[in-house]
């Protein structure tokens, strides 16, 4: 059974679609759209490898012109190179306005093709297929685009919303169990900040790994209604949307400090959340007993041993919600209620961290 959910942004309304085979749909909606001739399909090696045949297929059974356009896999391709070597092939295979790009992956891809979407030809149409489960959750909804420079993660993007989000959850079978644990990480941070009842969904499950009986369709399809909900609200991230970098801040200062591709994104977000949650019993009087429940959840979330870098300060002020050079972190004051609160000292965050590690 294929869930269908709406986000309401007027001009720029777009369903998504997640179940098994919801990839099935896609003919009718690209001759229901009538779309252009033709569309470009955006993958990582590896992805396009295992789904790049059944995918094309499905695509040209509409009767549109297919290109392929395939990128190295992992952060380093969120890059202006990268960014460059689509729009020239998007150029070459003669992409119109009226085109189409096709994002096929995870949330590098999505990321990737969104700001590419974006720019050429001043913004053309996009479509999301998200294959990891991270990405079915996060980075596929809500117009997000981003690539990264050596100074911070995502600090040059747009907002540019899909035209559709195709989530078939029948491909997180082939998903490996460290990214499996990477969209947890977003599905769980959905629940912390938005959805209680989602939290005491996962609260009940002893393993949050894949094999743990999580319901995959029922856990997308509740956060997505979350987020879609914000994102309506607060679509370009002026206020309440924010509350969706729960853990975000010191996430992105680690992935840059460690190195892009070290950490998983959601296993730096796991470690976001335990900082902040360490910091909101002190600045937002989260209760000792949300506390404890909110750490046993995030705790479920594997992550590899690392060492926390000393210069994560010069990353975190130059975070994207830091104001006047002072950092803002997301905290909350109980399950499912989040704000914003800004920080004196940006040490502050990795001082948190440090103490939830050794608790």
């Amino acid at each position: 059974m294929i869930q269908t959910l709406h986000v309401p942004l007027k001009d720029r309304s777009y369903d998504i679609h997640i179940g098994p085979d919801a990839w099935e749909k896609l003919p009718c909606f690209l001759i229901e759209g009538e779309f252009g001739g033709r569309l470009i399909v955006v993958a990582d090696e590896r992805v396009y490898r295992i789904y790049g045949n059944r995918v094309r297929e499905i695509l040209a059974s509409s009767g549109m012109t297919v290109s392929v356009h395939e990128v190295p896999e992992g952060e380093r391709s969120k890059s202006f190179l990268e960014i460059e070597n689509l729009c020239r092939e998007m150029a070459r295979s003669g992409l119109e306005r009226g085109s189409l790009i096709v994002a096929l992956g995870g949330g590098v891809v999505g990321d990737l093709a969104g700001l590419a979407s974006s720019l050429y030809l001043r913004g053309i149409e996009l479509i999301q297929l998200p294959t990891s489960l991270l990405a079915m959750v996060d980075s596929s909804v809500g117009g997000k685009t981003g690539i990264n420079i050596p100074e911070g993660k995502n600090l040059v993007g747009t907002f540019h919303q899909p035209r559709a989000v195709f989530a078939d959850t029948a491909v997180l079978k082939t998903l490996e169990e460290r990214d499996w644990y990477s969209g947890i990480a977003e599905v769980v941070k959905i629940a912390l900040t938005l959805d209680p009842q989602l939290f005491r969904y996962l609260e009940e499950k002893e393993d949050l790994g894949p094999s743990g009986g999580i319901d995959p369709v029922r856990v997308i399809t509740a956060a997505c209604s979350a987020k879609a909900e914000v994102v309506r609200e607060d679509e370009r991230e002026s206020g309440q949307r924010r509350v969706l970098n729960f853990g975000h801040t010191l996430a992105h200062a680690l992935e840059a400090s460690l190195g892009y591709g070290i950490l998983r994104h959601g296993e730096a977000v796991a470690l976001g959340m335990q900082a902040a949650l360490a910091l909101s019993v002190d600045r937002c009087g989260l209760p000792g007993d949300q506390y404890s429940r909110a750490m046993a959840v995030v705790g479920r979330i594997r992550v590899p041993e690392v060492t926390v870098p000393t210069d994560l300060a010069g990353y975190l002020t130059r975070d994207k919600k830091s104001v006047g050079g002072r950092v803002t972190a997301v905290l909350i004051s109980n399950i499912g209620q989040a704000g914003m609160v800004p920080l004196e000292d940006p040490g502050t965050l990795t001082e948190a961290l440090l103490a939830a590690i050794g608790d």
